[in-house]
């Protein structure tokens, strides 16, 4: 290994001293593909050889490095058989995917070194590009690092209906994009913003595209650092789709901006071009200030990491080298693509404010409403079947990317003014630059479960895993009407009744353990839930005058009784 040091140190300093310095010798890594229904995947340490002849330590999901490429097919059930050989706990979040709460892969399904997790879920979410990566509370910012992330391609027949690029490693290129940092032995230093670039895997590559209409699906896979992609010769191509899948209308751009954990997919054509040679470059020095690596922004130097060269600096990524057309080239891609039919704000019932803030004693350590994410507190209830509006505040001196688990959703207005194009279709990752407010709606349809949260957090991961995060709990509010119609042999008495606050539960088969006992009223509407020890009496003074009912879990049904609260 030591025999290997120069070699390494060579290739950083080239780096380090500028873009003409490079050199793009090793052909692009595509990872390989998983399709069906079923899929097993395996975390596990490895190494892999980011330069020759050193073996760098890592994780990887299948791969010694990062991960198979998954595709799912709209409509379809997959199982999914993910076993943990790391030495570590840790979760597995598809993400963006509109999964059950207990399938997400969120922190509180965790699975322990040697064990094995068996998520099943119907594939609800339109064609898109998604992905997928661990998210252990604490431990993410890790694992991602390591290398434990992939990516998921959804298929539909809306999208296969239309003329894009779509034969995946000929004209249809998955792009995991990521900036690390390596020591005099080629080993990682864990670090936000990294002096290192590497798509899927390999550092200074180059892919070979035919002189055609070609597609590119962006992962911003990068734990920090913000991009603002382009072409080196500032041409414009096709910006055909975000987060949650294609877009209404393609958008002609030359730049793509992408914080940490979003996507795009992009049409770029290189018609007539065969024998030439471009770079897929950022444009750093563009990003607007106070964005992670661009001007003024939370990059290597600030707040005690390690300085890069990468910061508020323009750097090529990949280098693209244009071979012969194929046999089956797609045609112009056309201006309408996908419709859609975002929810309306005036049928939103439930409205949110979030605000993105620094803790008191810490101006560094950011939070959501000035409280820091506690795994066992619940942050806010939604109920099936609402339509909400959420805003978002930011209240600090630098970018944030906000996710959200379980939806995807439409931006409303940024600062008062509407979304500019590429924000137009659905999204599950969104900036905000310092004092930025941002609305969005989204409809909580399908998924519900009031043991197991959704989570919506900064995906900046130092961010999140050092407290940036709340959780939530989609409830079922069925009518009350509904539990009334479930036979029971069982009995409860509730007494006083009528009450003006204290209830006496009197149940004929009490248990050992606690059950669930919610508190709703004729509607159906979730006033309290809570888990009853059999035994304990119940406080309704919170409650205004009027007609509630108390329902118990009971097994697989609900036991239900009215009871009036009076003044």
């Amino acid at each position: 290994m030591l025999s290997c040091r120069p070699a390494v140190l060579v290739l950083l300093l080239l780096f380090s001293v500028g873009l003409s310095a490079q050199n793009f010798t090793k052909p692009i890594g595509l990872p390989d593909t998983l399709s069906g229904t079923n899929f097993n995947l395996t975390l596990a340490p490895s190494t892999f050889e980011f330069f020759d002849g050193v073996a760098t330590q890592t994780y990887g999901i299948s791969r010694d490095y990062l991960a198979p490429t998954l595709i799912f097919n709209k409509e379809d059930r997959v199982q999914m058989n993910v076993t943990n050989n790391l030495p570590d706990t840790t979760t597995l979040h598809w993400h963006g995917m509109h999964v059950p709460p207990e399938d997400d892969g969120g922190p509180h399904t965790a699975i322990t070194p040697g064990g094995i997790w068996n998520p099943e879920f119907e594939v609800m979410d339109d064609a898109t590009t998604f992905w997928y990566h661990p998210h252990l509370h604490g431990k993410t910012t890790d694992h991602v690092y390591r290398g434990c992330a992939g990516m998921i391609i959804i298929r539909d027949d809306e999208e296969a209906a239309l003329p894009l690029p779509r034969t995946y490693g000929v004209d249809d290129f998955p792009l995991i994009i990521q900036d690390k940092m390596f020591d005099a032995s080629g080993q990682f230093i864990h670090t936000p913003f990294g002096d290192t670039m590497m798509v899927n895997g390999v550092v200074f590559p180059y892919i070979e595209v035919p002189a055609q209409r070609v597609r590119f699906r962006m992962l911003n896979a990068s734990v920090e650092r913000a991009y603002m992609f382009g072409i080196s010769d500032n041409r414009t191509y096709d910006w055909i789709g975000s987060d949650g899948g294609l877009f209404p209308q393609k958008v002609t751009v030359p730049r793509t901006q992408l914080v940490a954990g979003e996507r795009a997919e992009l049409v770029v054509d290189f018609t007539g071009q065969a024998g030439q040679t471009v770079y897929l470059s950022s444009f750093s020095s563009e990003l607007p200030m106070g964005l992670p690596g661009g001007p003024g922004g939370h990059g290597g130097g600030m707040m005690g990491h390690p300085p890069s060269p990468l910061d508020s600096a323009d750097f090529h990524i990949l280098q693209i080298r244009v071979v012969a057309a194929n046999n089956n080239p797609s045609p112009q891609v056309p201006t309408t693509l996908v419709s859609h039919s975002p929810p309306q704000e005036v049928d939103a019932t439930v409205f949110r404010t979030k605000v993105m803030t620094a803790t008191a004693n810490d101006p560094n350590l950011f939070v959501f409403d000035s409280t820091i994410f506690n795994h066992h507190h619940i942050d806010d209830t939604v109920y099936l079947g609402s339509t909400e509006v959420w805003t978002l505040i930011n209240n600090t001196f630098i970018a944030h990317s906000f996710h959200i688990h379980d939806i995807q959703f439409y931006v409303l207005d940024i600062n008062g003014n509407p979304p500019p194009p590429f924000y137009r279709g659905k999204k599950d990752v969104i900036l905000l630059e310092p004092n930025d407010t941002i609305r969005f709606i989204g409809e909580f349809l399908d998924h519900a479960d009031p043991h197991i949260p959704y989570m919506y957090h900064c995906h900046i991961l130092p961010h999140e895993d050092a407290g940036m995060m709340g959780q939530f709990v989609v409830l079922d509010t069925t009518p009350v009407s509904v539990y009334d119609q479930l036979p029971t042999n069982e009995q409860i008495t509730l007494y006083p009744n009528p009450t003006s606050g204290q209830v006496q539960l009197q149940w004929d088969q009490p248990q050992a353990a606690s059950v669930l006992l919610r508190i709703t009223d004729s509607n159906g509407r979730l006033y309290r839930q809570m888990q009853w020890q059999p035994g304990e009496e119940l406080d309704l003074a919170f409650l205004s005058a009027g007609i509630y009912f108390v329902a118990i879990r009971s097994e697989e049904q609900w036991i239900v009784r009215k009871v009036v609260k009076q003044d």
